[in-house]
């Protein structure tokens, strides 16, 4: 799968209807986002995450932080008020212009648009965070595994990466369980939203057990994890992760 597809779709949707491309609520569709409740949104979903990470044994370096999957910053400018240094990266450049807009830290936040499956524009060991939400679930595979090996590589001994991604099972590759998986979720899924008039992003997985190999295989440690959507839902994970 490329990611050709997902970074002409919000390219699209970044120039359109940015807000909703974020947080896809049909209530706010067609640009009816109030945008300081847009970013008041992203301000709850960082305390949350920091007052779980405040209850186990993690302990969050506050220099330099990375928001994988940005969009127009939602998430980006909650971090800055904790990180000396905040970076935003997003598969559209017409995200990353709306966030530089909004940016409301002037240079201690910037901004990147990166459409192809590596980091390798971000140093090694150069950030003590990393963080993405509901963002991994529209990268295909190989590349959401390859993501989340460079939010490893990039992470300093002792830094933390918090990623959610949902479950599913293993596939195992040249199988017809991969062909299957392809055409459902690639082109019958955007086939299927462009007939009902929804944007056509896809939606993916990456199995659990892939997650903690791909952990374990990169000095890194799974300290936890959370179930992520609604009470008691059990296939949709957020990972809470210690860089050796």
């Amino acid at each position: 799968m490329s990611l050709e597809h997902t970074q002409k779709t919000y390219e699209k949707l970044g120039r359109e209807d940015p807000f909703y491309a974020v947080l896809t609520d049909e209530r706010f569709r067609h640009n009816r986002w109030d945008v300081p409740e847009f970013f008041a949104t992203g301000e709850r979903e960082v305390a949350e995450v920091f007052e779980y990470i405040r209850q186990t044994e993690l302990v969050v370096p506050r220099g330099r932080a990375l928001d994988f999957g940005c969009g127009v910053g939602r998430l980006t400018q909650a971090l800055a008020t904790r990180f000396d240094r905040v970076t935003g990266v997003d598969i559209a450049e017409s995200m990353a212009a709306k966030a530089r807009e909004l940016n409301q830290h002037g240079g201690r936040v910037e901004y990147f648009a990166n459409a192809v499956d590596n980091l390798r524009f971000l140093d090694d060991r150069s950030f003590d965070f990393v963080y993405s939400s509901i963002t991994l679930q529209h990268v295909p595979p190989p590349s959401n595994v390859r993501y989340v090996e460079e939010f490893l590589r990039i992470l300093r001994p002792g830094g933390v990466a918090v990623f959610q991604v949902p479950n599913g099972r293993e596939i195992r590759d040249g199988s017809w369980q991969e062909t299957f998986y392809k055409l459902r979720r690639q082109y019958f899924r955007r086939a299927w939203k462009i007939v009902r008039g929804k944007p056509p992003y896809e939606m993916h997985y990456i199995p659990r057990c892939v997650v903690e190999r791909t952990i374990a295989a990169n000095s890194a440690r799974l300290v936890d994890t959370k179930s992520f959507g609604p009470s008691g839902r059990q296939n949709n994970f957020r990972y809470f992760v210690i860089k050796h």
